[in-house]
C-alpha cells in the first residue's frame, strides 16, 4: 500500500517521463515554422531570383541598379539609414495600418520607433556589409559569397541582428514597458523557446536570399536587402490578412 506522499511524487515522475524534452519541441517548431513559412519562403526566393536574375540579365535593370548604386556611394551610411527606415520600417507600417483588421494592433505614433529603429538598424547592417568586404573582398565570387554568408547567418544574426531586433520589437509590443519586456527577455524560456524558434525561422527564410545580396556588389547590397525587407514584410502582412 502506498503511502499519501509517494501519490505527487509518482505522478510527478511519469509527468516528468511524458514531457517532450528541449531537443523534442525544438523539432516540432522547426516542423510548425517549415509548415507556415513554406509558401512564402518560396515566394520570397522567387522574388530574390527575379531581382538578382535582372540585374544579371537584363540591361534595364542593371542599368537602373548601377543608379541606385551610384547614389547609395555618393551619401554612403547616410543612404543606407534612410532607405532602411523607410523600406523596412515606413512601408510596412503604413501597409499594415491601411489593413482595417490590424490598424489598431500599432498606434500612429509608434512610426516614430519604426523610424528611428530601422535608421539604426540600416546604419549596422552597412558597417557589417562594410566590415566583410573589408575581411573578404568585394569580389562576388562564391567563396567570398559563402564566407560573408556563413558570417551573417552563423555569428552576426544569432548574437547580435537578432537579439536587438527581437527585444526591440518586444519593447514595442509591451508600449514601451521596460519592466514587463526585461521580466520577459530575462527568463531562459524566452531565448530557448521564442528566440530559437524565431532564429531558426530566420535560417529557413533569409539564407538563400542573403547570400544573393552578397553575391552583388558592395554599393547595392544595401539597397537590394532593404527592397527584399519590404517586400517580405509586406507579403506577410497581406498573408496573415487573408488566413485570419
Amino acid at each position: 500500500m502506498s503511502s499519501v506522499p509517494e501519490l505527487p511524487e509518482s505522478v510527478a515522475a511519469v509527468q516528468v517521463a511524458l514531457a517532450p524534452s528541449w531537443l523534442g519541441r525544438m523539432l516540432g517548431r522547426v516542423r510548425e515554422v517549415f509548415k507556415r513559412n513554406l509558401l512564402p519562403g518560396l515566394v520570397l526566393q522567387g522574388f530574390v531570383l527575379l531581382v538578382i536574375g535582372g540585374y544579371y540579365l537584363l540591361e534595364p535593370v542593371h542599368a537602373f541598379f548601377m543608379k541606385v548604386a551610384q547614389v547609395k556611394e555618393t551619401w554612403g551610411m547616410v543612404y543606407a539609414g534612410v532607405s532602411t527606415a523607410v523600406f523596412a520600417g515606413l512601408i510596412p507600417f503604413l501597409i499594415q495600418k491601411s489593413r482595417p483588421k490590424y490598424r489598431h494592433l500599432i498606434p500612429s505614433s509608434h512610426v516614430i520607433f519604426f523610424l528611428v529603429f530601422w535608421f539604426v538598424m540600416g546604419l549596422v547592417f552597412d558597417v557589417l556589409m562594410r566590415t566583410q568586404a573589408w575581411l573578404y573582398g568585394e569580389q562576388g565570387n562564391l567563396r567570398t559569397m559563402l564566407c560573408k554568408t556563413a558570417t551573417d547567418m552563423l555569428a552576426f544574426t544569432p548574437l547580435i541582428g537578432l537579439p536587438v531586433i527581437s527585444v526591440c520589437l518586444l519593447w514595442r509590443q509591451n508600449r514601451f514597458g521596460f519592466g514587463k519586456t526585461w521580466g520577459m527577455v530575462r527568463q531562459k524560456s524566452w531565448w530557448s523557446e521564442r528566440f530559437m524558434s524565431m532564429l531558426i525561422a530566420n535560417w529557413m527564410v533569409w539564407t538563400i536570399a542573403i547570400a544573393a545580396v552578397y553575391s552583388l556588389p558592395l554599393p547595392l547590397q544595401i539597397p537590394v536587402q532593404n527592397l527584399i525587407m519590404c517586400f517580405w514584410c509586406v507579403l506577410l502582412i497581406f498573408l496573415t490578412d487573408q488566413t485570419d
